[in-house]
């Protein structure tokens, strides 16, 4: 049985959970792709206190935490891109509790922020590499095609992935 998932806005106090879900989403997703080292530098850079609470404290980013039994396990971050009317939005669910539904309900918060925002399309990439993303991508988006991306000095496959965004 799937458990109960809620879904809110991060607070200021989920900052180390975010952190510790990013750090254990990474490791699983990226092991293959980056060092662990690389992995908790990137980790380190994209979570720290300061960047968390900026986007915590911005109403055009929508920040959400996924919670289990008050326990936070995923997190999705979502906003306007600079192509007007296109939305971005990032869903990382801890490894625990891949394929419980906690990915699908960030998705459809996210997706309620995005029109919320007047956005029309979500457009996200998705390293060729990242599986477990691309598994999640291809259930709810429509692959549009790919691309060459430069990651640490080197050249990455990216899946690109359209959906309309329905308010």
């Amino acid at each position: 049985m799937s458990p109960s998932v809620t879904v809110r806005p991060a607070r200021e106090d989920d900052a180390a959970a975010i952190r510790r879900v990013a750090h254990a989403a990474w490791h699983a997703t990226y092991r293959d792709v980056f060092d662990e080292a690389r992995i908790d530098e990137m980790v380190e850079e994209g979570y720290a206190r300061d960047v968390l609470t900026e986007l915590i404290g911005l109403d055009e980013v929508g920040l959400f935490v996924a919670t289990v039994e008050d326990e936070v396990v995923g997190y999705a971050s979502c906003g306007m891109t600079e192509v007007i009317g296109v939305g971005d939005l990032d869903i990382y669910v801890h490894p625990d509790y891949w394929g419980e539904g906690v990915g699908t309900a960030l998705l459809e918060r996210g997706h309620q922020h995005l029109a919320d925002i007047e956005t029309t399309t979500i457009r996200d990439e998705v390293l060729v590499a990242n599986e477990v993303g691309n598994a999640f991508y291809e259930k709810h988006f429509e692959r549009v095609g790919q691309r060459a991306v430069e990651f640490d000095g080197i050249e990455r496959t990216v899946n690109v992935y359209e959906a309309s965004v329905e308010g």
